[in-house]
């Protein structure tokens, strides 16, 4: 027969607390699962580390095309507005090609439509968008301070910028460029394309050794 345990034996199992090899487990099972923690939480920051250059290099390049493809689509109709030069043109300079549209400029309260110079081009391995102050009248005569003219950098890294144009019959066909003088004055139209702008332009930009290309629908 089992010996009737004592009332001193219940109360001390009850008071009773961890071993230390329950101890040690413990805080074995505690280091182990926080050495899994930091090892994940360690490949995540890494991993974003190497991934942000990418990302704000994608973002870059989305808000490049959609500027580009925002200015094509407002190109302004030359019988509309009795333009007297192209609506779109391909110039080329020392510092190589450059894309200049004449858009409609945003509108502004209480005021007429107006009209905007924008040009597009590489400066110093930067493609920059040149955008000259809205007017009434658009004309290669006309000269616009360099004081009003806003600039904005919206790639680095850029090494060529290529365009062709749309034509029926023909498909994609790079236009013949005029040398561009500093002034962008007396710089002939693209050939072969009558008063109104191609239906469509082809981008092409060379950025780090990569090529990107965006097709844009012009009016």
């Amino acid at each position: 027969m089992r010996p009737r345990p004592r009332p001193g034996d219940r109360d001390r199992r009850r008071d009773r607390g961890f071993t230390l090899l329950e101890l040690l487990v413990a805080i074995t099972v505690l280091a182990i699962v926080a050495l899994i923690a930091w090892r994940g939480l360690d490949s995540l920051v890494t991993t974003r580390e190497r991934l942000e250059p990418e990302a704000d290099d994608a973002r870059a390049l989305v808000t490049c095309f959609g500027q580009l493809e925002l200015d094509a689509a407002q190109v302004a109709s030359p019988a509309l507005f009795a333009l007297t030069q192209r609506p779109v043109r391909v110039l080329v300079g020392d510092a190589g090609t450059a894309l200049q549209f004449v858009r409609i400029a945003p509108p502004q309260p209480d005021l007429a439509t107006s009209l905007q110079t924008i040009t597009y081009q590489i400066v110093d391995g930067t493609l920059v968008r040149r955008a000259e102050p809205p007017t009434r009248v658009n004309d290669d005569a006309q000269q616009v301070s360099p004081e009003l003219i806003e600039s904005a950098r919206l790639l680095s890294n850029v090494s060529a910028l290529a365009v062709r144009v749309w034509q029926a019959n023909q498909g994609w066909v790079t236009p013949d460029q005029e040398q561009l003088q500093p002034n962008t004055s007396g710089v002939a139209p693209l050939p072969g394309i009558a008063a109104a702008p191609p239906p469509g332009l082809e981008v092409t930009i060379t950025r780090a050794g990569k090529t990107y290309r965006r097709v844009l629908l012009t009016g």
